[in-house]
């Protein structure tokens, strides 16, 4: 009969899926005794924990086991006689394990057939073991609770001691990131303290320029202004001699007024540094804006023969404000008007009240103001891309600027390459001063 089962079998596996079978527990087994590991692998072959079947492993002696235990260290039970090729061979090997080699998660249970040559106290005391059971005490059902007891303590210690690793390699790892990241952050500030130590010396440079600057425009001030009073004088003097016909006195007004346009580019470089360094002090009142533009204008056809000037002023343009800084305004747009227009090109002032400010603007049929230089075209040293070739040192509009937000205004400009530019400043009325009042005064 068995024969023909097993054929039988055989036969309809390939249409009977295979069920997979887990993996067992190891159980190491250390006795001298034939008949006692015969009888364990009989009660091992029965149990089962968690789905997986119990595996005997057998050793007849303490040296046996220790072989076996160096190359599988991962077994999880041991049942240990205490006697066999030595009264205390058990516990020798308990020693071995433990000491000799290192392992603390193997589950040691020892059971002896002869208890008063182990006695259970002195033996649990002395050695490192989990579990002391009689032979005659350690029946099937016994024999399964202490394995599975065994096996959970294995499992978490094992457990445990993953973690522990796992741990550490984080630690470890952490503390190489750390270590890397310390590093950066003591190159990174070291790199700060370079760009601080540079940016100080760059300011301690800047100051000292600024501070030779000032010296400069000081001196420049002082000892220019003195011969250009000379020759402003002269040339009145000249002007008032009689016998000089109209040819001189035309030239005698070109001198005046180019004298005049130094003078103006002087205080338009004291004005800048002045402003720039915050030391500039505002002399507010109120005054006619109007004439003033009309004797800008005058200046400016005089020392701009070639050019034609046209003035649409609406009379009075009572303002607030400082009148010096204010005519270097107008001084530095017409000047601007002026340097960028053909000869022979219109200039055109035009001021008057617009809802509650005065506006006045300056329009020019010169070169014009590229699109892509709009943007900066008040920033100081700031030139067109289209101005090459033509003197400037590109703080006039940067000037123009700061003064006239100092005075709570705006300015702004339109323009237009080979179509002239139109700057327009809005300025503050007389404070209490009604703006129709004026126009009809």
């Amino acid at each position: 009969m068995t024969g023909p089962r097993k054929l039988a079998l055989k036969a309809r596996g390939p249409d009977v899926a295979a069920k997979p079978v887990a993996e067992p527990w190891p159980v190491l087994v250390v006795d001298d005794d034939e008949q006692v590991l015969e009888m364990t692998r009989i009660i091992l072959r029965d149990l089962d924990f968690e789905g997986r079947p119990f595996r005997c492993i057998a050793a007849t002696s303490a040296a046996e086991a220790a072989a076996i235990l160096n190359l599988t260290p991962d077994i999880p039970v041991v049942l240990l006689d205490v006697v066999m090729e030595t009264p205390d061979a058990g516990l020798r090997l308990v020693r071995h394990i433990r000491e000799d080699l290192g392992n603390t998660r193997i589950r040691i249970i020892l059971r002896t057939g002869q208890p008063g040559d182990a006695p259970e106290r002195d033996v649990v005391l002395a050695y490192d073991i989990n579990d002391y059971k009689s032979k005659a005490e350690l029946t099937a059902q016994k024999m399964f609770t202490a394995l599975v007891g065994a096996i959970r303590a294995w499992r978490d210690i094992a457990t445990i001691a993953k973690l522990n690793a796992e741990l550490s390699e984080f630690n470890a790892t952490l503390e190489h990131r750390v270590a890397e990241r310390t590093r950066e952050l003591e190159k990174t500030a070291q790199a700060l303290t370079r760009s601080k130590q540079r940016a100080e010396t760059a300011l301690q440079r800047e100051t000292e320029a600024k501070r030779q600057l000032r010296q400069f425009l000081s001196m420049v001030s002082h000892e220019f202004r003195t011969p250009l009073a000379i020759i402003d004088s002269a040339a009145q003097m000249l002007h008032l001699r009689p016998g000089n016909g109209e040819a001189a006195a035309a030239r005698v007004e070109t001198i005046r007024g180019g004298v005049q346009r130094l003078l103006g580019l002087i205080d338009t470089c004291l004005a800048d540094e002045q402003l720039d360094s915050g030391r500039l002090v505002l002399h507010e009142k109120a005054f006619d804006l109007a004439p003033m533009i009309e004797v800008a204008v005058g200046q400016h056809r005089v020392a701009a023969a070639t050019h034609t000037f046209r003035l649409d002023v609406e009379a009075p343009l009572n303002v607030w404000g400082d009148p010096g800084l204010i005519g270097l305004v107008i001084n530095n747009l017409l000047g601007n008007a002026v340097k960028y227009s053909p000869q022979g090109g219109e200039i055109t002032v035009a001021a008057h009240h617009d809802g509650g400010d005065i506006a006045m603007a300056v329009m020019d049929q010169g070169i014009g103001v590229p699109a892509e230089d709009l943007s900066g075209i008040f920033e100081r040293f700031h030139r067109a891309s289209n101005a090459n070739g033509i003197p400037g040192s590109g703080i006039g509009l940067h000037m123009v600027r700061q003064i006239v937000e100092m005075h709570g205004g705006s300015v702004a400009v339109e323009s237009a390459p080979r179509r002239g530019s139109r700057f327009t400043v809005r300025l503050r009325p007389v404070p209490g001063v009604n703006a129709t009042a004026d126009k009809t005064a």
